[in-house]
Order: C-alpha cells, then sequence, then structure tokens
C-alpha cells in the first residue's frame, strides 16, 4: 500500500478548521517564509533539473508564461498557480506532457472543456481547483483519473447528479466541496465510499438528518460542514 501521509498532510492544511478560503497548500519542508521567486526563476530551476515543483501565489500567469511548460519540464512534480485567469481550455493541453505531475493546484475558473485536458494527466494524486466553473461533465472527466486521492473544487454548476460519478472514484481519499449546490440527494450517492477517508463540505444545500444518513453508512468518516463536526458525531473532536 502506497503511503498516504503526505496526502493526508496536505488535506487537513487545505481543509483545516480554519478559513478554507485562507487555507493554503503545505510548504515544503525547508522552503522558508521569503520572497517569492518568480514563474521563470522556478521554470529554470525545474528545466535545470534543480527542482521540480512551480509553486506561485500571488503573480499573474499569463498564457504565454504558461507555455513555458511545453519545454524540458517533464519532470515536474508539483504545479500550483494562484492565478490563472486568463488561461484558456486549449492552454491546458500543456499538461498531458508532464508525466510525473502529481500535485495540481489552479484558481482560475476552469471549465468542462478545462477539466477534459486535465482527465489524460493520470499522474494526479492531488486536483485543487477552488475556483472552478465546471459541471457534472467536468466531473465525468475527473473520475479518468486512476491514481486520484484528494479532489478539492468550488463550482456553482454541478448538481446532485455529478456526485455519482465522484462515488466512482475508487482511488479517491479526500474530498473537499465548496459552495457546490449539492442536497441530500446527491450526498447519498458517497454512501457506497466505504473506502473515503475526509469529507469536508462547506456551503451547499444538505440538511443535518441528510449528512447525518452519510455518516450512518461511513461510521468512520472524518466529517466536517463548514469546518465543523456535527452535533452527535462519534468522531469529533475539539478544535482551536
Amino acid at each position: 500500500m502506497r503511503n498516504r501521509l503526505p496526502v493526508l498532510i496536505l488535506f487537513l492544511v487545505c481543509t483545516g478548521c480554519g478559513d478554507h478560503r485562507q487555507a493554503d497548500s503545505v510548504r515544503p519542508a525547508g522552503e522558508s517564509a521569503a520572497a517569492e521567486q518568480s514563474w521563470g526563476e522556478q521554470v529554470a530551476a525545474v528545466r535545470q533539473g534543480r527542482s521540480r515543483q512551480i509553486i506561485v501565489k500571488r503573480q499573474m500567469i499569463t498564457a504565454s508564461e504558461w507555455a513555458d511548460l511545453r519545454e524540458d519540464c517533464e519532470s515536474l512534480h508539483v504545479l500550483e498557480v494562484g492565478n490563472a485567469e486568463g488561461l484558456a481550455p486549449a492552454d491546458l493541453r500543456v499538461l498531458a506532457g508532464l508525466p510525473e505531475l502529481s500535485r495540481l493546484k489552479l484558481v482560475a475558473p476552469i471549465d468542462d472543456a478545462g477539466m477534459e485536458q486535465i482527465a489524460p494527466v493520470k499522474s494526479l494524486t492531488v486536483l485543487n481547483l477552488p475556483a472552478a466553473e465546471f459541471s457534472d461533465a467536468g466531473l465525468a472527466h475527473a473520475a479518468q483519473l486512476p491514481r486520484l486521492e484528494l479532489l478539492r473544487f468550488h463550482s456553482p454548476h454541478v448538481t446532485d447528479a455529478g456526485l455519482e460519478h465522484v462515488s466512482r472514484m475508487t482511488s479517491l481519499r479526500f474530498l473537499h466541496l465548496i459552495d457546490v449546490p449539492v442536497t441530500d440527494a446527491g450526498i447519498t450517492h458517497l454512501h457506497r465510499m466505504t473506502w473515503l477517508e475526509s469529507f469536508y463540505l462547506d456551503g451547499g444545500d444538505c440538511t443535518d438528518a441528510g449528512l447525518s444518513k452519510l455518516l450512518t453508512a461511513l461510521p468512520d468518516l472524518h466529517f466536517h460542514k463548514d469546518q465543523l463536526h456535527l452535533p452527535g458525531d462519534p468522531l469529533a473532536h475539539p478544535h482551536d
């Protein structure tokens, strides 16, 4: 069995009990809080074999800069971009040329066409899309990722039916929905996911009764609704 500890740590940090809108990615061991390196500097480090990650939180990445990933970035393991609103779905095709990409975070309005370009990246274990705009069809594309362990996304266009696609992700261990308008009917699709370890639900239209049924179906599930445990959750614990 693969060691899932790094993915668990990433999930707990990204979805901790504080405000999920302020949460950020895990800082790799040894990385200081110094000024962020530029996109160009980080791309050069990957091309020279000095790094396997590109993490930019504040810089606006243009489509022309994004195209830098087409050359000599095959060893890239982690890609996190905090501002990529100018990317078109066609720009995302470059991801298919990154065979070792394991962790992807894009703060951008990724739609169904964009999800279609992400689906061929079979090496992904973490997909974090906190500003997405895809529909149920986009989730169907995500279900094609065979190694995905952590899925975190926002989208106002996903419906209850879309969670049926999530229920087919047998590698998924950690799920976080941010302002996704699902109801109790959609959550019933998750009842079969006995392999799911943690589920965070922020927003949505589920009732406590419907969520309690989920916990009955999955008694070992670590669950938070709006960053809090449900009343009566046997796995509840105090939070600072």
